[in-house]
């Protein structure tokens, strides 16, 4: 079969042996495989890295011991492993699981996948529409969900890659009012697109006074991180009034500067990260993906196998939201 090979600002194809199944372990034919932001560092990486991709959704084509899953059954290709036993796995929260085995790459003809990561897709959703139950909704719904995010809610969204807008989305399909930060042009119109009611540049020098503005006279108490931007961030603690809850969502391995009484004990401040949404609530996630009248413009460009290099390069740039790669095309 054919697998992608990043590395060194290129991306090409090379041939390897089919994946076998075995117990919990399936084969699943890729259909349609999005292009996470994480896979950034693989595509200009020094050296050639194999294991990028892990998003996806397909059809399982061979079974040897599963009983979730036989072969015909649609699926979203949910991110990761787990090791199947420890309270993280069987509660629905298997992305938190210390004891991950190894897990292979979705951009491939066929991926070797266990069975309790996959999310059966109901017939009426596309595969296109099934991969954004992934990383571009995934987190966002998480974080939305345990924001309590309801109507009359006004929440701030910083950062508006395909993860903020699908916080952006997922906001407006339960009646929020959005505040929307980025400063890239093209992301800037395309969340107006998306419904935001406000949309705001981030590096404006007046940028708390125009946030401020915005929420008219709305509580400001939900906010979202996407950007993983160590300003961004603080600005989202910064803005949020008493009793306040903020999710980070976006990855950022550096500090931030952070005072426990002025910023948490004293304005009563809950401060979370959400990774990906639990198992349990994929028929909310479908929901979502069936009804919401805009979650299908997060996918702005879809490239087949027969053009990876250009699809990479497309993605690199700022003029794209969600790319998908269809390995059979």
């Amino acid at each position: 079969m054919k697998s992608l090979v990043l590395g060194n600002n290129r991306a090409y194809l090379e041939d390897v042996p089919d994946p076998v199944p075995h117990g919990e372990w399936v084969v699943v034919k890729v259909e349609s495989t999005p292009i996470c932001g994480s896979d950034r560092k693989a595509f200009v990486s020094p050296t050639p890295v194999r294991d990028a991709g892990h998003e996806g959704a397909g059809v399982v084509v061979a079974v040897n011991g599963s009983n979730l899953l036989k072969e015909g059954d649609r699926v979203i290709l949910n991110p990761l492993s787990g090791c199947v036993h420890c309270s993280l796995c069987l509660s629905g929260n298997y992305i938190y699981c210390t004891e991950k085995p190894q897990y292979f790459s979705h951009f491939a003809e066929y991926v070797l996948v266990q069975d309790f990561v996959c999310t059966k897709l109901p017939d009426d959703i596309t595969y296109d529409q099934g991969s954004l139950g992934c990383c571009a909704l995934g987190p966002a719904f998480s974080s939305i969900k345990r924001l309590n995010v309801k109507g009359f809610d006004t929440i701030l969204i910083t950062g508006l890659g395909p993860v903020g807008m699908g916080a952006i989305a997922v906001s407006k399909f339960l009646g929020a009012r959005v505040i929307a930060l980025d400063s890239v042009p093209f992301r800037k119109n395309m969340a107006k697109e998306m419904g935001a009611d406000v949309v705001l540049d981030p590096t404006d020098p007046d940028i708390k006074e125009k946030i401020r503005e915005a929420k008219k006279d709305a509580p400001l108490i939900k906010a979202v991180d996407a950007s993983g931007n160590g300003n961004a961030e603080r600005l989202c603690i910064d803005m949020m009034e008493p009793r306040g809850s903020v999710a980070f969502i976006g990855e950022n391995h550096n500090t931030i500067p952070i005072c426990p009484s002025d910023d948490f004990i004293r304005k009563g401040l809950t401060l979370m990260g959400s990774w990906h949404y639990n198992m349990d609530d994929r028929e909310e996630m479908f929901a979502i993906l069936r009804r919401s009248p805009v979650v299908h413009k997060i996918i702005t460009d879809v490239y087949g196998f027969s053009d990876v290099q250009g699809a990479f390069e497309k993605f690199m740039g700022q003029d794209t939201c969600k790319v998908i790669l269809k390995p059979w095309e």
